[in-house]
């Protein structure tokens, strides 16, 4: 194990807790420390249906939708572990287990939904560090209602 691998690695782990705050914020439109502009994540929705977006500016929309102040979900509280890290030059391959907990809002007031999956991604070295360029979001298992939706007005 180089001391090369061992910065880029906890670099990558990095990139990860970052996701988990701005997450937890809400501040959505700081998701350009994690994402590259043209990102692809595919975020399969419950029932194996799937939701994929193309670029940094919809996934951000899209984040507002589900998880900004005017969806059902309140505060929010993600954790990540389980890193598994590939380097490969200025590319990276990883799978990190999350952990969230969503408190319901507005049509589910008091309401907890808690998931538990993991993040299949490819990463990339740029000027500015690493980004994800391509992830795979998998929910293995969740309880309670899913408030992690936009709010039917």
């Amino acid at each position: 194990m180089s001391l090369q691998f061992l910065m880029d690695k906890h670099a990558i782990e990095q990139v990860y807790i970052r996701y988990c705050e701005i997450i937890d914020a809400k501040s959505f439109d700081d998701l350009h420390e994690v994402f590259t502009e043209d990102t692809i994540g595919d975020y399969g929705l419950p029932g194996g249906v799937q939701n994929i977006t193309i670029g940094l500016d919809p996934l951000v929309v899209s984040m507002h939708a589900n998880l900004g102040v005017d969806s059902n979900c309140g505060a929010t509280h993600h954790n990540v572990g389980n890193f598994r890290v590939e380097v490969n030059g200025d590319t990276a391959k990883a799978k990190v287990h999350y952990y969230a907990e969503h408190l319901g809002a507005h049509d589910f007031p008091g309401e907890l939904y808690s998931m538990w999956g993991q993040y299949t991604d490819d990463l990339v070295r740029t000027p500015v560090g690493w980004r994800v360029k391509n992830r795979l979001y998998k929910c293995y298992l969740s309880q309670g209602p899913v408030v992690t939706s936009p709010r039917q007005k």
